[in-house]
Formats: C-alpha cells, structure tokens, sequence
C-alpha cells in the first residue's frame, strides 16, 4: 500500500479528515447513547440549555435529512407552543452553530438540516459494530 493511503486509512479511522486549508483535524463527533454530548478535537462543547439540547438530539435523530421546522415546533413543545416557538427555533439554530461551527447545522426552505460525516454519532458506530458483530458470529453470513 502506498504511503499516502495509509496515512488517509488512519486519518478515517482516528476520526481525522484533511480541512481545506491542507491541515488534519478532528471531525465533531456527537453521543446520544447516555447524557447527550458533542465532542471536538476531544473537548467536549457546552450545548446549552434543555429546549436548544432538544433540538440538537431531534437533529441528531434525523442527521442528514431535513427537518421541517413545524415537526421541530411540535417535538419542542408537545403540540402546545407558545407564539414565539419559532423564533425560539431560530435562535437555538443561531447558538448551536456558534458551539458546532460552520457548515454543520443548515437552513432549508422548510427546515434545519444536521451535516454528519459517517461514524460521528456514537448510535451509528454501535450499530456498525453490532452488525460487524452478527456477521463474524454466523461465519460472515448476513
């Protein structure tokens, strides 16, 4: 194997990817499997207060797919909300992205949508490793 796939094999399996300036970095990564956390570079993030942790565990739910912004109203406030719930949507938007970074968390014309790179929710690892689990306990057989 050349040097250069080597050091992109380890980059993919310590959570690191090249940042467009050329330096290595460590990608977000988010756990929702126990206390809802978000980590970078291995630091954990302050995700605020209980609604804007709701949010951000909705998203994390539904990663990489839009969510309407009246499912995320509903979801918030259990079908009650006050006349403000959507802007309290749009301001815990605002305040996630200032913890999470740029390009994570987009707006859509009817929603939010949550930008995951594969194996950054611990859900999805466990998952993976389940499955690859399954496999090597039935002899590689689905």
């Amino acid at each position: 194997m050349p040097w250069w796939q080597s050091i992109g094999k380890a980059a993919d399996d310590g959570g690191l990817r090249i940042a467009p300036s050329g330096w290595y970095v460590r990608r977000l990564e988010f756990g929702i499997l126990g206390p809802l956390a978000a980590w970078n570079d291995g630091r954990e993030l302050p995700l605020g207060a209980a609604k804007q942790r709701a949010l951000l565990a909705i998203l994390l739910l539904r990663a990489n797919e839009v969510v309407p912004t009246a499912r995320l109203v509903d979801e918030l406030w259990d079908e009650r909300p006050p006349a403000t719930a959507v802007k309290a949507v749009q301001v815990y938007v605002s305040q996630l992205r200032k913890v999470l970074g740029d390009g994570v968390l987009e707006t859509r014309p009817s929603g939010y949508r949550l930008r995951l790179e594969p194996g950054a929710l611990d859900l999805d690892r466990f998952e993976g490793l389940f499955e690859r689990g399954r496999e090597l306990l039935t002899g590689g057989e689905p």
